[in-house]
């Protein structure tokens, strides 16, 4: 039986599962990275369904940056039917990290199984150790958790997160790509990712409570406002996708992710004009857009929900309602902040619903 409650807690145990995994992750990260050819890759691709493509999405900014390779985040299907079929030259130079934090999804599986026979070098980040998934990489690097309670994708999607983030640092410091160069700068970089499981700790902490009242304003009339919009741009967009599946699957109410700019070009114009833009706006290369987007939705009559540091009076100052998220040593690691707040909307929102996970959209 699913229930809320189990959201909630999985969401505080959020800094404590990376103060647990980022070693023993880092560790499987090189064993598993110890028989590709880093040096002679010329592009990676990650490929997943639900929280598995987002959290790729949210990590794409993390090997373009540390590792000096282009990187696209695909989901299944799309890389099943086209992914194999370019760019030019040897599928050899093309890594591609399948995601399923069961290890078992069919699709993904065969994906992989087609992937490697034309002769891409394939690697698994799963939730499980001995998977179908690994089994058909012959690479592994498991993030193993230990849950025994049933719940949509929180603390799963975090595992999944940060292996592909452990993943990217180990890989440019295979390619000799990463900032300051040598062992020490990819030390460093590991040791950035697991002090933030302070911010975390301090994000859970400091946004339950905007969750709940949110959840509470957006349910206020009677009748929940939907669909919800969550715009973001970079590692955002990843989150944005995330955040947007936690409210679908924790209160059966529609919900969709959309990239900051498409926001401003198709969804400025729909009816009603105050209805809520969740806009979120970490630091880093999207945060003045974000900003600009927000205070023009505002002057528009939009309800912007800013997700933002709690002194980013940018945002703050004008927005209709404010989740705070506390900041990261870079850009590349926001993400492990950013998605804290998903699983605390979407379980507030379920509550003043009365409706549990999975609920919604009828029978199966």
């Amino acid at each position: 039986m699913y229930a809320t409650g189990t959201m909630l807690r999985q969401s505080a145990a959020l800094a404590a599962d990376i103060e647990g995994l980022t070693g023993p992750v880092a560790s499987r990260v090189g064993e598993a990275l110890a028989t590709v050819p880093g040096e002679a890759l010329r592009r990676v691709v990650l490929v997943g369904s639900g929280d598995s493509h987002h959290a790729g999405r949210a990590a794409q900014l993390a090997f373009l940056r540390l590792t000096g390779l282009p990187c696209e985040a695909l989901g299944t299907q799309q890389f099943l039917d086209y992914g194999m079929l370019g760019p030019a030259g040897p599928h050899a130079a093309t890594l591609v990290v399948a995601v399923s934090a069961s290890g078992s999804s069919p699709r993904l599986v065969t994906t992989v199984r087609r992937a490697r026979a034309h002769g891409f070098p394939t690697l698994a980040v799963t939730g499980r150790a001995g998977s179908a998934l690994g089994e058909a990489a012959g690479r592994e690097v498991a993030a193993t958790l230990g849950l025994t309670e049933r719940s949509p994708g929180i603390r799963t999607y975090q595992a999944s997160l940060l292996a592909l983030l452990l993943l990217a640092v180990r890989l440019g410091g295979v390619r000799h790509a990463l900032p300051g160069g040598g062992p020490a700068a990819e030390d460093a970089l590991v040791a950035e990712i697991a002090a933030t499981a302070d911010a975390v700790r301090a994000t859970a902490d400091a946004a339950d409570g905007p969750c709940r009242e949110l959840a509470a304003r957006l349910t206020e009339a009677g009748r929940p406002w939907a669909p919800l919009v969550f715009a973001g741009t970079g590692p955002a967009g990843g989150t944005a996708m995330y955040a947007a599946a936690k409210v679908v699957e924790a209160a059966g109410l529609p919900a969709y992710a959309q990239d900051l700019e498409e926001y401003w070009h198709i969804e400025r114009f729909a009816d009603p004009a105050d209805a809520p833009l969740v806009v979120l706006a970490p630091p880093g290369l999207g945060h003045p857009r974000a900003a600009e987007l927000a205070a023009a939705a505002t002057g528009r009559g939009r309800r912007v929900i800013a997700v933002t540091g709690p002194d980013d009076t940018a945002l703050t100052g004008t927005a209709w309602h404010t989740v705070p998220v506390t900041g990261t040593a870079r850009e590349e690691w926001s993400p492990l902040t950013g998605h804290v707040f998903a699983g605390l909307l979407g379980a507030r929102l379920a509550d003043r619903l009365d409706r549990t996970p999975f609920s919604g959209g009828g029978p199966d």
